[in-house]
């Protein structure tokens, strides 16, 4: 603990290598409670970079709004590069509810994004609309105008593009032409 106190004196002081030590510690920790959270229980070695650039680190990319079933909703501030299982531990981590395969934790996260965590089983919230980023295809198929076919490409291109951002991405969904999505626009969320 003394020595860790020290390090902290000397990074204060403008003592790079001291910083530099601190900071691999911290990713250590951050990478070990991620771990944690997303119920990873390998025993394989993790590889931690010995040191990340000073702009990396330093540097705030925006905004994200973490909602759903995480400990800590709310908004949190994103660093250039981060991916999704750094938010959640920053949110405390996944509810006992939680439905974990509803997001991709290894993706990055960009400024401005709303990320919702699913409880198990949701794909339709109270509010009666279709959520993009949480329906299955069978969910997608009750929308009017879209079948089977139709419904796949829309979890497809989810899966291929990280999740959607905007109802407006439905647009660049093959098969989904201005007509389509005026009719299902009101009707589906993010």
């Amino acid at each position: 603990m003394e020595w860790l106190k020290n390090q902290l004196v000397q990074a204060k002081a403008g003592d790079k290598s001291a910083r530099r030590k601190l900071l691999i510690i911290a990713v250590g920790v951050v990478v070990t409670i991620a771990l944690l959270v997303s119920g990873q229980t390998s025993t394989q070695p993790i590889k931690v970079p010995s040191h990340r650039s000073k702009s990396a680190v330093e540097v705030k990319s925006g905004f994200v709004h973490l909602t759903g079933a995480v400990k800590s909703p709310g908004v949190y501030p994103i660093s250039i590069g981060m991916r999704l299982f750094e938010v959640i531990a920053l949110a405390g981590g996944f509810t006992s509810k939680a439905d974990r395969e509803s997001v991709n934790l290894a993706r990055a996260v960009t400024d401005g994004e709303q990320i919702i965590v699913s409880g198990a089983g949701e794909s339709q919230l109270n509010d009666g609309l279709i959520h993009l980023n949480k329906a299955t295809a069978a969910d997608f198929d009750k929308l009017p105008g879209i079948g089977p076919t139709l419904s796949a490409r829309i979890v497809d291109w989810r899966e291929a593009n990280g999740g959607f951002k905007a109802v407006d991405d439905l647009r660049r969904v093959g098969g989904i032409g201005d007509k389509l999505f005026a009719g299902i626009k009101a009707l589906v969320t993010i």
